[in-house]
């Protein structure tokens, strides 16, 4: 017995006038066009709620950009950490550099790291018994602190490190204010270049410093250049001393022009640019 063919059931639509009730139009319709159209139907949602995600606020539900935002996160405060770690190695040298002094022991306060010479200032309050005290401490510091410098010119003299940028100090390295390096500001479009010889450890983006991007050199110097407009190098470059890095800005919340915050540390501790940098 021959199988019987399926058929393909057609239907007809027609729309009538309701008050004359004369045909205004009529189309033919089966049921593989329904399929077709419902299937041209869920592609259309389908790529409106792509967009919708795409060009809305609503991605920041997609799990991508979760995590990139973590990532960000996790970065800027790794950042904080270490400027925490780095405040408090500078109040331990400080208060050894006290502690030598006080024991007569003038020669392993000379020999400490530069983090004694750019340490971290704390004010005591001083009363009429200890005054005297207080002063002798101060002027073998002074005293102290002169050799040390002395001895660091002496010792990286050699050193040629290049200037960051070409333009206008603005703002100089000050300790007490947390200031912890140099404002240079300079014309849009200058490339910032490496001061030193080195490999690239850092190059990301945070809310408060924009751009930001580090360099490893030797003899356990570290710069960081920040509020770059566009970032030239990423992290494992190697670079060598004048290589532009980065293109100066005006990124970040803490800037409120075009300039380079450029930061120079040595031994683990913030230390003047121009110590070492001729502008």
């Amino acid at each position: 017995m021959a199988k019987q063919k399926k058929e393909n059931n057609k239907y007809k639509i027609i729309f009538y006038n309701e008050t004359t009730l004369h045909e205004v139009t009529s189309f033919n319709i089966t049921s593989t066009n329904v399929l077709a159209y419902a299937g041209v139907l869920v592609f259309v949602i389908a790529v409106l709620v792509a967009l919708l995600f795409v060009f809305t606020p609503l991605n920041q539900f997609l799990p991508s950009a979760n995590d990139s935002k973590f990532h960000q996160e996790l970065q800027e405060s790794a950042i904080r950490f270490d400027s925490i770690r780095n405040v408090l190695e500078q109040r331990h040298e400080y208060f050894q550099s006290i502690r030598n002094l006080m024991d007569g022991n003038l020669d392993a306060n000379v020999n400490q790291t530069d983090s004694t010479v750019e340490r971290l200032k704390i004010d005591f309050a001083k009363s009429k018994h200890d005054s005297i005290l207080q002063t002798l401490i101060e002027e073998e510091e002074q005293l102290a602190i002169s050799m040390v410098n002395a001895t660091s010119h002496e010792k990286y003299k050699n050193m040629s490190f290049f200037m960051p940028v070409k333009g206008t100090i603005t703002q100089t390295f000050d300790l007490a204010t947390g200031h912890l390096g140099i404002d240079i500001a300079a014309k849009d479009g200058e490339p910032v270049l490496s001061t030193l010889p080195g490999t690239v450890i850092l190059a990301t983006w945070s809310s408060e410093t924009g751009n930001i991007i580090q360099v490893q050199h030797d003899n356990n110097f570290l710069s960081i250049y920040k509020h770059n407009s566009a970032l030239l190098k990423k992290v494992g470059d190697k670079v060598d001393a004048g290589e532009p890095i980065a293109i100066i800005g005006n990124s970040g919340e803490l800037t409120t022009g075009t300039h380079l915050h450029f930061e120079l540390w040595h031994n683990g501790v913030a230390v003047d640019p121009q110590s070492y940098i001729a502008y």
